[in-house]
């Protein structure tokens, strides 16, 4: 069984739908193909594996996990800059960097 899910390449990163992706490597084979507009999975349930959800109830948990993945990206970047500065404060105070 198969199912095919899209996304906008302008609302999504590419490298949220990959780890989303890995999440899924227990239950699903997906292929990505991405383009200038659109990034297309194509998911397909793993055979010979017994498989407690069903294939539309694994679409939506990896509709959830893609935006899960993507607001973790967002979040990085954006609070990347306070993260540095904590560290470089923390690390100037111990002498490590003579």
């Amino acid at each position: 069984m198969t199912a095919n899910v899209e996304f906008a390449a302008s609302a999504f990163a590419l490298e949220a739908i990959k780890h989303a992706a890995y999440r899924f490597t227990d239950k699903l084979t997906i292929e990505i193909e991405p383009t200038d507009t659109r990034i297309a999975c194509r998911l397909r349930l793993i055979e010979g594996k017994r498989h407690d959800d069903s294939l539309d109830n694994l679409v939506a948990q990896f509709r959830n996990e893609v935006l899960d993945q993507d607001l973790r990206i967002q979040l990085r970047r954006d609070t990347a800059p306070v993260r540095n500065l904590i560290l470089s404060l923390a690390f100037s105070k111990t002498g490590l960097h003579e």
